[in-house]
């Protein structure tokens, strides 16, 4: 299984190429958490466990892994180098989870949290926009309170690109945990949101179904012809995420140079000819644009204002936040929403939060139906 894995990220980093810029020099990281307390949220992801297999190469501490997810979460334990020292604490429960939070704070004073625990598959979350908004939204902020109650100094969240002008609940949900981000008070507490694209090979993502679609003889599904996004392999995202860390980058919104858009046929194509299987005549079919899906992703919106910061590595976006009383209502309009599951009330606070958001259609209906079934 660790083979193929390796095997496929070898693929994804010649599809990717030298189109995502990375540091030059020796990771920061390494000094940055040497030694220290590390919450990994989301660590029985692809993403959470890539982070906490490296973590426990740069002599952490404590190394506190956190996620919902059992199955993910021994798998994660289980692929950590067995020889480190540092100290493992994998924990099954949830960021939603406040109670066990301040917990985990109390008993272990994690000085770095890396925020990587999300509902993150857009039509998925289109139909339970509720998850969403209570994972990526009371869940970021309950970690938040966490984090600086408890005297925590740095917190890195995994964002997307979708968060940016977004049409997607879970695009909208990522852009208001953004915003609780920038907005938290405790100054002492550095928080950085990095946005990346889609990670190739990640679970759930594009890549590895492409590859299972060739391998039995396909066709391919690809969503539209001109439908762009931005390829990031995990051990980049990693690195990215690592590299956050470093003093150089101050509280924001770190938005890291991947280099053009591509569309999402030319990675089927790539795939097909990397596998040998163009011999076979594998079909390509176009299925048209799921709910919530865009043509092209975006990192920055036209009417941010991006800061260039130290080598061109990231770029910082420069913007006005909400004002922190209208933010705070708002979150409380969640919270009510979501222990009342009213969708209604949910995409209202969201809209508030999030004007340049539009519900999709497809959410339009999720809420109609909801209203049917309770005059019924």
């Amino acid at each position: 299984m660790m083979y193929k894995a390796q095997a496929e990220e070898s693929i994804w980093t010649e599809f990717v190429g030298n189109s995502c810029r990375l540091p030059s020099s020796s990771l920061p990281s390494k000094e940055c958490i040497s030694g220290k307390t590390l919450l990994v949220t989301g660590a029985g992801g692809s993403i959470g466990s890539a982070v906490a297999r490296f973590a426990i190469t740069c002599d952490v501490k404590v190394l506190i892994l956190l996620d919902s997810n059992e199955q993910g979460l021994h798998a994660s334990e289980q692929s950590l180098n067995l020889s480190s020292k540092a100290v493992r604490v994998p924990v099954l429960g949830s960021i939603c989870d406040s109670v066990l939070l301040s917990e985990l704070f109390a008993l272990y004073h994690p000085q770095i949290v890396l925020h990587a625990a999300a509902c993150k598959h857009v039509p998925l979350m289109e139909l339970n926009p509720i998850a969403a908004a209570s994972t990526n939204v009371l869940g970021t902020y309950a970690l938040l309170q966490a984090a600086s109650a408890h005297g925590a100094s740095q917190f890195i969240m995994v964002s997307t690109d979708k968060a940016v002008l977004p049409i997607s609940i879970m695009g909208a949900t990522k852009r208001l945990a953004e915003l609780l981000l920038l907005t938290h008070p405790k100054k002492t507490l550095q928080r950085k949101a990095v946005r990346l694209g889609n990670v190739l090979g990640s679970s759930g993502s594009v890549g590895p179904l492409f590859l299972k679609q060739i391998t039995e003889g396909g066709p391919v599904t690809i969503t539209h012809r001109d439908a762009r996004r931005f390829f990031v392999t995990l051990n980049h995202a990693v690195t990215l995420l690592m590299t956050a860390l470093s003093a150089e980058y101050e509280t924001g919104i770190l938005i890291p140079d991947l280099g053009p858009a591509r569309t999402v046929e030319e990675l089927a194509r790539y795939l097909i000819v990397a596998t040998a299987r163009e011999r076979h005549g594998i079909e390509i079919v176009f299925t048209g644009l799921r709910p919530g899906d865009k043509f092209e992703e975006l990192l920055a919106s036209p009417y941010d204002r991006c800061l260039v910061q130290g080598d061109d590595l990231f770029s910082t976006v420069q913007m006005e936040g909400l004002a922190t009383a209208t933010l705070y209502a708002v979150l409380e309009q969640i919270k009510t929403s979501v222990r009342d599951r009213d969708l209604r009330l949910l995409l209202e606070s969201i809209c508030k939060a999030v004007p340049e958001y539009r519900p999709s259609h497809a959410l339009q209906q999720v809420v109609e139906n909801k209203r049917q079934a309770e005059l019924c």
